[in-house]
Order: structure tokens, then sequence, then C-alpha cells
């Protein structure tokens, strides 16, 4: 499942930089892995997540990359309760309000980057979610579903042999930026 969202953004983005690629952990249990927080000792810093999330929401806002998509592909997003620490997200993909970061004066993050009070859901911003529907992982609710386009793959026996059988190792680089020109 992974591998082929990372194919799909391989072959549509112009770098690497359009996209990530962040393991969801069972412990999710609010925004702070994709948002991070505003620093409550230090009124001027904003802890950044390390996953990158925040960085690329707001590079994808840039006026400057409208046109290009980015992508978010939260792996195995069920492994905690989607509706936890993506309630933000699903909140403003109807109401096309803004997430508010923090309030009072402009922060920073630990690298020296400004950070906005507010993001907005940008229009070229896309959420890829891979899951696997086992004893250990979560359901969708409905909520989530009805803001969702599923793709279900159901696998057999032989299709299983057959990929264990398979002795190349997948070489993403062949699709690199060929489909930039759909990209738009």
């Amino acid at each position: 499942k992974t591998k082929i969202a990372q194919s799909f953004v391989h072959w549509i983005c112009e770098d690497e930089s359009q996209f990530k690629i962040i393991p969801v952990g069972a412990d999710w249990t609010n925004r702070e892995p994709l948002l991070g927080y505003p620093n409550g000792l230090r009124s001027i810093e904003y802890i950044a997540p390390d996953s990158k999330a925040l960085n690329l929401i707001i590079e994808a806002s840039k006026l400057e990359n409208k046109d290009k998509p980015f992508f978010l592909i939260l792996d195995e997003m069920n492994l905690s309760h989607v509706e936890r620490y993506f309630a933000d997200f699903l909140s403003i993909m109807e109401s096309n309000d803004k997430i508010k970061l923090y309030s009072g004066s402009t922060r920073k993050d630990l690298e020296g980057n400004e950070v906005p009070s507010e993001i907005n859901w940008p229009k070229n911003l896309f959420i890829i979610g891979t899951v696997n529907i086992v004893e250990t992982t979560y359901m969708f609710s409905p909520k989530v579903l009805d803001r969702a386009n599923t793709i279900e793959f159901r696998v057999d026996v032989k299709n299983i042999k057959s990929f264990f059988d398979l002795h190349a190792k997948i070489d993403l680089s062949v699709l690199k930026a060929k489909g930039i020109t759909m990209a738009k």
C-alpha cells in the first residue's frame, strides 16, 4: 500500500520536497505529531513536529506553489484513532476555515522559520492514508469515511506467493517526475 502511494508521488511531483511519508504512531492522541505546539515556556517559540508535516503544509500554501501538488502520506493511518489526531483537518475540510496554531506574538520554530498563527488547507495539499484492517487497528468512523475516497485491495495466496518470488528491488527512480505535466 505504501509503495503504491510512494510510486504515485514520485511520478507526479518534481522532487521529494513535495511529499512526506509519515508513519502514524499508536500513541497519537492529538494533533501535535502533525501540527506541533506553541512552547509554553517561551512565547516566541513554536515546537514544529519532527515529521515536518507542518513545514509541508506551509510550503504548499505559498503562492508560488499553488500549481504544484503536495502530499502527506500517513502510513498505517488507523494505528491510532483518526478522529483524535486528525480532528482539525476533518473540520476544515468542509468549513474552509483555518486551523489556529497559537495566539499572541509571532513565533518561530527551533530552526528559525516563522510559523504562522493559523493555517488553511491549501487546495494543492492531498492526504493519502494507508490502513490495515486487523484486530490491532481502529475502524474509521462514518465522519472520516464521508470525507474520504477509499480503495480496497484484496489479495489471495497466489498474489502473496508471486510477490515473494520477485527478486528485483523496486526502483522508484524510473518514475521520477514522469507525470509532472499532469500535476496542475
